[in-house]
């Protein structure tokens, strides 16, 4: 029990890790416009009112309910032992949520989600830490998933090899 309970408060402060660096970056630099590297990193401000790249702009309230739903989802799958997820999983579903949350928050206080990081040379959309926390978590969920599957057939070829 203590072991779980040790889990459970890494895994929430990742989450809340990611959303105090997204909220804080948001503080810092929406509103300014400036380059980091040359032309290839900017910060430039963009105020986006559905996903990526600006898909479902105005459905405001389809993303709250979403986001809701799928962060009480990833909660309960940390807080489960249910389904099997290893530590690595967890860790990948404790960044995206806090992505999630993140972007939940300028949604339900704005409106909309504050975007200011810009690759100006490959003309890349313009996004946030909680976008890239999505991602980031996201690519590690599949990879760790991906490696779980592989195991799993390794494993059944070796038992009905034998």
């Amino acid at each position: 029990m203590v072991k779980k309970v040790k889990f459970l408060f890494v895994y929430f402060a990742i989450a809340i890790a990611v959303i105090a660096a997204d909220q804080l970056t948001k503080m810092w630099l929406y509103g300014k416009s400036y380059s980091v590297m040359g032309d290839f990193l900017w910060v430039e401000s963009s105020f986006n009112t559905g996903a990526a790249f600006s898909f479902m702009s105005g459905a405001l309230w389809f993303f709250i309910v979403v986001t809701i739903l799928s962060s009480a989802v990833m909660i309960y799958l940390l807080c489960s032992n249910k389904w099997g997820l290893n530590l690595f999983n967890k860790i990948s579903i404790a960044i995206i949520l806090g992505g999630a949350i993140g972007n939940l928050i300028d949604r339900i206080a704005l409106g909309g989600v504050r975007d200011f990081i810009y690759l100006k040379s490959i003309n890349f959309a313009i996004f946030n830490v909680a976008d890239m926390a999505v991602t980031i978590g996201g690519i590690l969920l599949c990879v760790s998933l991906i490696v779980a599957i592989i195991k799993s057939y390794n494993k059944k070829e070796k038992n009905n090899g034998n």
